[in-house]
Order: C-alpha cells, then structure tokens, then sequence
C-alpha cells in the first residue's frame, strides 16, 4: 500500500501546488444591440477572484499565428461582473456600467480568437480560447437614417409655428393699444 501512496501524493501535490494553471470562461457582450464593432471588440474582463492580477490578453486573427498581447491590472469587482449592469434607474432613465475590455484597432470583417493570462501572486490562470469578428464596413449611402419625418412631426411643428406668429402678433398689437391710451 505504501508504494501506491507515494505516487498519488506526488500526482495531488502538482495538481494542487501554487503556480498551476486554471480555465475560466470569458464571453463577447451578448446583450448589446451591436456585440461587434467594424474595429473593435468587447471582450468580458477575467473574474472577480482574479482582482488585482496582472492580466495579459491575446489577440490572435483567423488564419494568423501572429498573437498581440495587451496588459491590464484586473479591476476590482462592485457586486456581480456582469458585461452590462444596471447602476441606477428612475423615472424617464436607466444609468448603466459597461464591465468588459475593448479590443481597438482590429481590421474590419475579420474573425479573431481571444483568451487572457492572468498571474496573481505564485498562480497562473488562462481562458479558453472564443472566437470573435468584427462587422464589415457599411457605405454610407446604404445606413438607413431612422428619423425621416412623420406626417405627426409636420403637424405638431405647424401648429406651434401658427401659435407663435399668433402669441408675436397679438403682444405687438397689445403694446400698440397700451402706447395709445
């Protein structure tokens, strides 16, 4: 029996020795209207347990073995790491707290791989690997405006311009017949 032990002690001492690697998950922002931008990517920050870390984040395009790595410190968390949370809301408005790491200066129409190096204290801690792409670039004559006008907005704007003139015309003819007496 005393030949076995030695082995698994050995194996539970790599396993659970500081300095060893762990996954964790990372996302892309589902939640937004526009998750990819033409030249840049929201990528999810590492967890809260990674706070204060020194993280290394890599980029690497489609069909490229050229990796570029960019270094952040790891933020603090404020409750739970959601990529979009909501911060305050009232009557009429909603605040919101954007938790994720901008990618810049990627090449529009392009499919990227991303994962993160977190080293905190002796332990180092990687992500799995996510595919992201960025969105092709539009013409500009082919992005619909949104805001034609409606044939309410014509309305209400002629209403409002007719009681001005009217409002003008009658404090004019006020101070007219208030000169006079």
């Amino acid at each position: 029996m005393a030949p076995l032990l030695l082995p698994l002690i050995l194996i539970l001492l790599a396993v659970l020795a500081p300095g060893t690697a762990a996954d964790f998950n990372i996302s892309s922002v589902p939640g937004l209207l526009s998750p990819a931008l033409t030249e840049s990517l929201l990528v999810a920050l590492p967890p809260c347990h990674l706070t204060g870390g020194n993280a290394t984040l890599m980029v690497r395009r489609a069909n490229d073995s050229k990796v570029v790595r960019s270094s952040f410190v790891v933020p603090p968390c404020r409750g739970r790491r959601d990529l979009v949370s909501v911060v305050d809301s009232g009557a009429g408005f909603t605040v919101t707290r954007l938790s994720a790491y901008q990618v810049t200066n990627l090449v529009p129409g392009t499919k990227y791989y991303i994962s993160y190096i977190v080293m905190k204290g002796a332990s180092t801690e990687s992500s799995r690997e996510i595919p992201m792409s960025t969105l092709p670039r539009r013409k500009v004559d082919s992005i619909g405006l949104g805001m034609a006008r409606t044939g309410g907005m014509v309305v209400i704007t002629v209403l409002l311009s007719v009681a001005m003139f009217v409002l003008v015309l009658g404090f004019i003819i006020t101070l007219a017949l208030g000169v006079r007496k």
